[in-house]
């Protein structure tokens, strides 16, 4: 098991305070999927009128992100995952519910 939060799992030699190595990776994977997210969604939802919900793109970027990240400690494996995931709840789930864009307010 490995935790973004305290850095046990993957090994320090930083000391215990200081994100070093997998886990200062794994925490600016959460960054990169928001903004890649965020990317998809002015660029796929947006400027190409297809409906793209952002909340939803994140929820379901993000907590598969963490899951698999605590279970595999793997950055890359997280990332590709949370990144499926996003675009499948974000343009699925979108379709569903709407875009989830600005509300009428143009």
């Amino acid at each position: 098991m490995y935790n973004i939060m305290t850095c046990s799992g993957w090994q320090t030699n930083l000391g215990s305070w200081i994100a070093a190595g997998g886990c200062m990776k794994a925490r600016l994977g959460i960054i990169i999927l928001f903004f890649l997210l965020a990317i998809v969604r002015k660029w796929g939802g947006e400027e190409m009128g297809i409906e793209f919900n952002f909340i939803i793109a994140l929820v379901a970027g993000i907590l598969p992100y963490i899951i698999v990240v605590t279970f595999f400690g793997s950055f890359q494996i997280a990332l590709l995952v949370g990144i499926i995931a996003g675009l499948a709840g974000g343009y699925g789930l979108g379709a569903v519910f709407g875009g989830g864009g600005d509300g009428g307010y143009e």
